[in-house]
């Protein structure tokens, strides 16, 4: 086996294997390396310098060459074929960072280059997440879709790669109720803070949606909002509640008035965040999650809650009001009706309709009773 490891005394990489012709006619060939032979441990040595170390990469790779990819340095690009193919496709940053970790973390599970890989590679470390790691059905399933766009798509490496259907557990959502929602609202002292929860609740918006809200997004006229690159980045216009205009129109004077304490006018013009954060950026979305906790916590609200229970909200209390379901679907953004039909499984008001086939049975027999004996 071929071992290519970092040495931090004296800052250089050292090819390990057992001796080989071929292996050291090719270690010798490449440039700056140094042969060490100290009991009987044998060794050729190079500095960390990324073009060298590419080298050595390319020039083993076909002999199964064993590394460990955190101390390879980023300008070496292991993955730079990956990241070309998601610019191609114009992947969004998110899925771009979630394949890439899937596929990072297999490398160093393996110690292996990419061309290295085999399938064999692929079940054992998702045999890994599941047995030893316990991750959810959710990451492996991400995990899966990230190897089949890598490795089958990109590199076409394994052209046929596919894997068994998962059964994945299918969990409702704990929804808030009407009055919870507004307990929540009514615990924020903090205008922006609440506003902030009421646009969400109100349009139905994702946290990563709503804390990228420009003010030139907001259409006070035709009381709309539009959602520029949500998810899949698509854009959407969505509902901006009536009751929410002039509690929206004040926020934005206190906003400005609060921004220009520390900036200066023209800096304060140039700043296009409905919820600005620090500098010219968004507020960040784990300012946004801890905002809705703090919420949750002080209405004493005890369900399982999160930033997201907000867009549950909005789209099961438009059901239960009687709204359209493709309508809600259009609303929420979502790519198939299937998505958003989790929402009549957990709307009260359609469950509410229905009778249970006992109390049926239970109401027959009181008009049984009713009957007059037959004294015949």
């Amino acid at each position: 086996m071929i071992k290519f490891r970092y040495s931090p005394k004296d800052n250089r990489f050292y090819l390990r294997f057992h001796y080989s012709k071929t292996f050291f006619s090719i270690a010798k060939s490449i440039p700056k390396g140094f042969f060490h032979s100290v009991d009987n441990d044998n060794a050729w040595s190079y500095p960390n310098d990324p073009n060298i170390i590419k080298q050595v990469l390319n020039a083993f790779a076909v002999h199964d060459i064993r590394i460990l990819p955190r101390e390879i340095p980023k300008q070496c690009e292991i993955l730079g074929d990956f990241f070309k193919a998601t610019r191609e496709r114009n992947f969004s940053f998110r899925t771009t960072k979630t394949y890439y970790s899937h596929i990072f973390q297999l490398l160093v599970f393996t110690e292996k280059l990419p061309v290295n890989v085999k399938t064999s590679d692929l079940d054992k470390y998702l045999d890994h997440l599941v047995t030893d790691r316990g991750v959810k059905a959710a990451s492996v399933r991400s995990a899966r879709q990230a190897f089949i766009f890598y490795f089958r798509e990109v590199r076409q490496q394994f052209t046929q790669l596919k894997f068994p259907r998962m059964m994945v557990g299918s969990k409702l959502p704990e929804v808030l109720s009407a009055e919870e929602t507004k307990s929540i609202f009514n615990a924020l002292p903090n205008r922006k803070h609440k506003m902030l929860l009421l646009i969400s609740y109100s349009s139905g918006l994702r946290v990563s949606e709503v804390i990228h809200l420009k003010i030139t997004d907001i259409d006070l006229k035709r009381n709309m909002i539009r959602v520029g690159q949500g998810k899949g980045k698509k854009d959407r216009y969505t509902i901006l509640a009536t009751s929410l205009v002039e509690e929206l129109k004040e926020y934005l004077k206190v906003r400005e008035y609060n921004l220009l304490l520390r900036q200066s006018y023209n800096e304060v013009r140039a700043n296009p965040w409905l919820f600005p954060g620090s500098g010219n950026r968004p507020l960040h979305i784990r300012t946004a999650e801890a905002i809705f906790t703090n919420a949750a916590k002080k209405a004493n609200i005890g369900k399982k809650v999160s930033f997201h229970s907000l867009r549950h909200a909005f789209a099961t209390h438009l059901l239960e009001l009687g709204t359209d379901l493709r309508m809600i679907q259009t609303l929420l953004g979502h790519a198939s009706v299937r998505t958003t039909q989790i929402y009549t499984k957990v709307a009260r008001s359609r469950l509410e309709n229905i009778v249970s086939p006992l109390d049926r049975i239970s109401a027959a027999k009181e008009n049984i009773k009713l009957l007059p004996e037959n004294k015949n």
